[in-house]
């Protein structure tokens, strides 16, 4: 078969992933909290691992429940964190929620004999295997989420790019905010794995970042930049038999690279 053939799906949702998390990536890096999005993903893994415990199919709907749940009670946490003054205390928090929820995982699925093993399948992922049936699914809820955002963008927007505190949108929209963050992380951990998610949330964002300043141009830049690396990366991996998750991870670190290269040329 066509080496396109097979990884077109694992593109497919390669691309849903970064046309959604370049958006709330640019919400993070203006926010200041890069590692929110790697804290929502473990707990969401610690979700998984829950499921899995209860003798749940680990990549099943009830499963997508438990991690959901998870990931909205700290989404619920998380939009407090603008009542806590000091970034480096939201920042050890949002550190705490991360490796508290890590230590978990590895407790809990250490009680299943196949434990260990899901739990590096929660780290790397499986996109390379993913179906178009999943993809379907995951492009349905993305765009319900992109059409509400888009409807209260100027609420979500001033969330982030408003440095007024009393212009800023009240909790109710902070909490909806984090939700769908939420719904956003848990689904593309269970198909591709907490690594990808977080490079495909923050690198693309950050490199577009170092290219442009306004917030439209920052993400078609990221969007353009994560195809990209995303296409190399997947075909890196199964032209090699690599890990998928570390070798698209590996070539995005090079992005910011190219980002400096590209603003060293314009200037």
């Amino acid at each position: 078969m066509d080496t396109s053939l097979i990884l077109l799906p694992a593109f497919s949702m390669s691309a849903l992933m970064i046309l959604t998390h370049t958006y709330f990536g640019l919400h993070v890096l203006a926010r200041g909290i890069i590692f929110i999005d790697l804290a929502l993903a473990q707990v969401a893994a610690l979700g998984f691992s829950f499921a899995l415990l209860l003798g749940t199919e680990a990549h099943g709907l009830a499963a997508q429940g438990y991690a959901f749940a998870a990931t909205l009670i700290a989404a619920f946490a998380f939009a407090s964190l603008r009542r806590i003054s000091g970034k480096a205390t939201r920042e050890v928090i949002i550190g705490c929620v991360y490796v508290v929820s890590t230590a978990l995982s590895i407790v809990i699925l250490s009680r299943s004999a196949q434990g260990m093993e899901e739990l590096k399948s929660l780290f790397n992922g499986n996109i390379l295997w993913v179906r178009w049936e999943e993809i379907g699914i995951v492009a349905g809820i993305y765009l319900a989420l992109a059409v509400l955002h888009g409807i209260y963008r100027q609420k979500f927007l001033a969330l982030s790019f408003v440095s007024e505190e009393a212009c800023r949108p009240g909790f109710l929209w902070e909490f909806l905010f984090f939700a769908s963050f939420s719904v956003v992380i848990t689904l593309a951990v269970n198909v591709a794995g907490i690594l990808l998610v977080f490079a495909y949330l923050i690198i693309p964002a950050f490199s577009a970042s170092l290219l442009v300043s306004s917030l439209t141009a920052r993400l078609l830049s990221g969007w353009g930049l994560g195809l990209l690396g995303a296409m190399a990366g997947l075909w890196i991996s199964f032209s090699a038999d690599l890990p998928v998750g570390a070798t698209v991870v590996s070539v995005f670190g090079l992005m910011p690279l190219v980002a400096l290269v590209l603003r060293k040329m314009k200037i």
